[in-house]
């Protein structure tokens, strides 16, 4: 099923889901994700899709279980596309998102066309992977830590795009 759009949605949805989010993210849900970068989750490849796609399962099932089911499957973002004010972390702070426009394009080695150009899921997930850090590097503050990266709102819909691609991935083999 394809993912719709996070900038697509009107700006009411876009909060509602940010607040949502916020709400599904707990310490727990934190340490999940830590964990999985302790055993090794954001170094191989295959591991780096499938679990960041159970880790946003997980919040589908949140999101689906509260009536939210407009959310399902989870918009995604682009990081091409500017970070909507909704997604940026609320306070000043070190925590902020530093750049709310990385403008790291995706495409056209990422575009579907072009996908088969990956002959394995450790060439795709290895690309992925590369281009991923970079944006969470370029955005900066919190989204640049490993350990905390979960608590921004806009983790979560640029993983459920990175997720599309592999899908996309998928549905050509």
């Amino acid at each position: 099923m394809a993912r719709p759009s996070l900038n697509d949605l009107n700006e009411n949805d876009r909060a509602l889901l940010a607040e949502e989010i916020q709400r599904y993210v707990t310490p727990d849900i934190v340490d999940i994700h830590w964990n999985a970068v302790l055993s090794g989750a954001h170094n191989d490849p295959a591991m780096f899709l499938s679990f960041h796609r159970d880790y946003i399962s997980g919040l589908e099932n949140f999101l689906s279980d509260r009536g939210y089911t407009q959310f399902v499957p989870l918009p995604a973002w682009n990081p091409k596309n500017p970070i909507p004010e909704e997604f940026n972390i609320p306070d000043a702070g070190p925590g902020r998102l530093q750049n709310l426009n990385p403008d790291i394009s995706f495409s056209p080695e990422f575009d579907r066309e072009n996908l088969n150009a990956f002959g394995t899921e450790e060439e795709l997930g290895e690309a992925l992977m590369t281009r991923h850090n970079l944006v969470h590097a370029r955005i900066g503050g919190i989204m640049n830590s490993m350990r905390l990266a979960p608590l921004a709102p806009i983790f979560w819909p640029f993983h459920g795009f990175i997720d599309g691609i592999w899908q996309d991935w998928q549905d050509l083999q």
